[in-house]
């Protein structure tokens, strides 16, 4: 009873302590939480004129240490505020990037922003008491626009072309056929240095050029030849995605005119911007001008072209000139051939005719735009290498219903008379194989004598007993003979390919 009533008086003590020390702990957190929650002060902005775009520092008191921490209120008189996240912030500091959106505070002068006083306030957990005053508020301006490029230049002491002149004392630095002092007339961002600016693969002379032949109006009275035109859609040295335009409506891209320039150089041909033996401003670049500067004649002959001679020639000296072709009724390749002139596509008669050997000729004006001519002399011409009958997606885009082999043969350039390097013209060779020239399958008009739309295809080969042997195809070796040396003798029905159906109700050809 001694020792409970002594120890009453200290567990009383204790438990008051404790108490207080209860009370004391949330007092103590309550008072800190207080000091960081005061409301943040600014001081002062800098810089004092900013734009959207740039970084808006600000300094006071009182903000959140962190990235994201913060938040900036922009105002206006008369417009609705815009809240903006800071930046990297201290408790004294903070950086805020000015987004594009805080344009909607600015007023619009001629249907364009201007810069004008905002005023502003920090955010942390709880607002600033107050907005900036005016005096220490930014001016805000819009975007600015991109710094313009700076003009490309090129070093007086290096040697750009490679031509043994260093450039301080050669006229055209990058032998592009536009003198330096022409370069920078016509744009600041032509590059003295490089032939090609824009890199489309085209030099930048052959692009000014081209503008000019296909900005020279002929219905104008008396013809002028107009001026460069600087600006789209002309061929442009300054435009990267023209390379793939056919600006003059020849059916050859600026690239594929390009090169065919390119080519007829490396034949002997002046490399001049005087007369372009191929310009993608002119469907009829072979031409002349009444008068020296009037309006323009075509003048390359389809009668005696001499592309076409030179390739009867090299076909006359090669064992070309005359091929031996099976009839498509054998079912042998190896006996049973009858000769036929290489230009006798339709196999009718001892000579070719008149159509067959003017083929070149396709609107049968008398003339050839640089299209039909055949630069390469290899008895294809321009347009059915680079577009026509000598690519593989030609024919599945003009037959749809038909199925094709399943080789991939490839197809000829237009720049290179003999494009596998075998020592055959391309004219003469045989992309598939099947002992029929390519010349002798690039039109089931001209091989049928079937002209217009109602060409051979896959949905009726025989229907109304026209010329079978005019079914041609260079990348299929089963067209227009199912029994070449290189046609699969084994077709898997339901998986076939011209001239066998995908349908076995169909089936025209079989093999035993």
């Amino acid at each position: 009873m001694e020792l409970r009533a002594r120890t009453r008086p200290l567990l009383r003590r204790a438990c008051l302590v404790a108490g207080l020390s209860a009370l004391l702990v949330p007092a103590a957190a309550g008072t800190a939480t207080a000091k960081a929650a005061k409301a943040p002060v600014v001081k002062r902005v800098t810089p004092k004129r900013v734009f959207v775009g740039e970084t808006l520092t600000i300094h006071g008191r009182y903000f959140r240490p962190g990235i994201g921490k913060n938040t900036v209120a922009f105002k206006r008189q008369r417009a609705k505020v815009v809240l903006v996240r800071a930046d990297k912030s201290t408790k004294k500091m903070l950086r805020v990037k000015l987004p594009k959106r805080l344009e909607r505070l600015l007023p619009v002068e001629n249907g364009t922003p201007v810069a004008t006083r905002l005023r502003v306030r920090v955010m942390t957990t709880r607002f600033g008491r107050r907005y900036t005053s005016r005096a220490d508020s930014p001016i805000v301006g819009p975007e600015k626009p991109p710094a313009p490029p700076v003009p490309p230049t090129a070093d007086p002491n290096a040697d750009c072309d490679g031509d043994g002149t260093v450039n301080r004392n050669d006229a055209d630095d990058d032998n592009d056929l536009l003198t330096d002092a022409e370069e920078a007339g016509l744009s600041s961002l032509l590059d003295p240095c490089k032939p090609d600016t824009d890199g489309d693969g085209v030099e930048d002379g052959y692009e000014y050029q081209s503008a000019r032949d296909l900005n020279d109006d002929e219905h104008q009275s008396t013809n002028r030849y107009a001026p460069y035109p600087r600006k789209l859609p002309y061929p442009n040295p300054l435009d990267r995605q023209d390379g793939a335009t056919d600006h003059d409506g020849d059916r050859l891209t600026l690239l594929q005119e390009y090169k065919l320039w390119v080519y007829t150089i490396g034949r002997g041909a002046p490399r001049t911007l005087g007369a372009l033996s191929y310009s993608a401003g002119e469907q009829y670049s072979v031409s002349e001008r009444a008068g020296g500067t009037g309006r323009r004649t075509p003048t390359l002959n389809a009668a005696g072209y001499d592309k076409q001679a030179e390739f009867l020639t090299w076909a006359s000296d090669n064992g070309y000139a005359t091929v031996d072709l099976v009839d498509i009724a054998d079912e042998t390749w190896w006996d049973g051939a009858l000769p036929f002139s290489i230009l006798n596509i339709d196999r009718i008669g001892a000579a070719p005719n008149a159509t067959e050997i003017e083929y070149y000729d396709f609107f049968d004006n008398g003339k050839l735009d640089d299209s039909e001519r055949d630069e390469d002399a290899d008895g294809l011409t321009n347009w059915a290498e680079t577009s026509g009958c000598m690519l593989p997606g030609y024919w599945i885009s003009l037959y749809k219903k038909e199925a094709k082999y399943p080789v991939a043969y490839q197809g000829t350039r237009h720049d290179d008379p003999d494009t596998d390097g075998d020592g055959v013209r391309d004219g003469a060779d045989d992309q598939d194989h099947d002992d029929v020239p390519n010349l002798m399958e690039c039109s089931r008009m001209l091989a049928s004598g079937v002209m217009g739309l109602d060409a051979l295809d896959a949905t009726a080969p025989a229907a109304d007993g026209r010329n079978l042997e005019g079914w041609v195809n260079p990348f299929n070796p089963c067209l227009p003979h199912p029994y070449s040396r290189t046609c699969a003798k084994v077709v898997t029905i339901g998986d076939g390919w011209a001239p066998f159906s995908t349908d076995p109700a169909d089936v025209y050809f079989i093999h035993d």
